[in-house]
């Protein structure tokens, strides 16, 4: 009974002592694996995180091939530019040259032509000029009738004619009115147009009937004209004066049948414009169904008739 007794408490505290390592080893394994544990967590946000870098990596990688296509398409696009830019410096250095060589052309051309343009030039002015000569052909300037508030031009003329001219017929005349600056006495002068060109020539018949006067009478000419006549006036009366044969032609001065030259004449001046006007003068004599009178007659001013007569003058040596 003793003997059991101790064989028991022997067991009983062989089993204590090994429940006392049991529980060691076991709270050496639990605090294992609580360490386990914990490391498995950290690994698993560890995880967490990775799964996100993945992600925005794959993100990353998506836009990185987005931009890649958006890189190569502007590339394509900026391949074609430089083609379109390579073209378009080829069409201008074409066109460069295509310039240059109209230009020398041109060039060449109008150094060429500059006779023929110069001559054609002429020919213009000569025929404006002939036009203004035609418009103004059948027109009397009258100098020297006073100005009056309401005054009819028309009727003015008509009774200067038969005061002044013994015109004893009413003349037929077109536009009558007064131009230009004021005269000597501070009246302008007035223009009119006669409808028949013989009474024309039969008011410049009785002009002598003026000298002493103070009145005027002339042709109207384009001023280009009036100038030059101007400068000829004491050219032909001296010549006059020398018992030479003298008329006066527009703006060319006659002696002796020879046309004048002043000795300041230039060359080619207007040579080619006074053959253009003689033509055309001739043309227009022939069209006349009125007989002219030989040659034209200037202003004929009072004191100084005799120095612009226009007609054919013979004077004794």
């Amino acid at each position: 009974m003793a003997a059991n007794t101790q064989q028991t408490d022997d067991e009983l505290s062989g089993n204590l002592l090994y429940d006392k390592d049991a529980r060691v080893i076991l709270m050496e394994i639990l605090k294992s694996l609580r360490v386990l544990t914990d490391r498995i967590e950290k690994i698993e946000k560890e995880v967490q995180k990775i799964d996100g870098i993945k992600e925005g990596l794959s993100n990353l990688s998506t836009r990185v091939q987005t931009n890649e296509e958006t890189i190569v398409e502007i590339q394509d696009r900026n391949r074609k530019v430089e083609e379109s830019v390579e073209k378009m410096v080829d069409k201008y250095s074409a066109n460069a040259e295509e310039i240059s060589q109209i230009k020398d052309r041109m060039e060449t051309i109008g150094e060429d032509n500059g006779t023929f343009s110069n001559i054609a030039i002429k020919e213009l002015k000569a025929d404006v000029l002939d036009l203004k000569c035609r418009s103004m052909s059948d027109n009397l300037v009258f100098s020297g009738l006073a100005f009056q508030r309401e005054e009819s031009c028309q009727l003015k003329i008509q009774n200067f004619l038969l005061n002044e001219l013994d015109i004893p017929y009413k003349v037929n005349l077109g536009s009558v009115h007064r131009f230009g600056k004021p005269g000597l006495n501070g009246a302008r002068p007035i223009v009119a147009k006669f409808i028949h060109r013989d009474e024309l020539e039969d008011v410049l018949k009785n002009t002598f009937k003026l000298k002493g006067k103070q009145f005027g009478i002339s042709e109207q000419f384009p001023i280009e004209i009036e100038r030059k006549r101007k400068e000829l006036y004491p050219v032909m009366k001296k010549a006059k004066n020398e018992g030479k044969k003298v008329k006066l032609v527009r703006d060319k001065l006659y002696i002796n049948g020879k046309p004048h030259v002043s000795l300041d004449t230039k060359p080619n001046g207007t040579e080619y414009r006074d053959v253009l006007l003689r033509q055309a003068q001739q043309n227009s004599y022939r069209n006349k169904t009125v007989n002219e009178r030989p040659f034209k007659r200037s202003r004929q001013e009072s004191g100084n008739n005799d120095a612009i007569n226009e007609e054919t003058i013979t004077t004794p040596m």
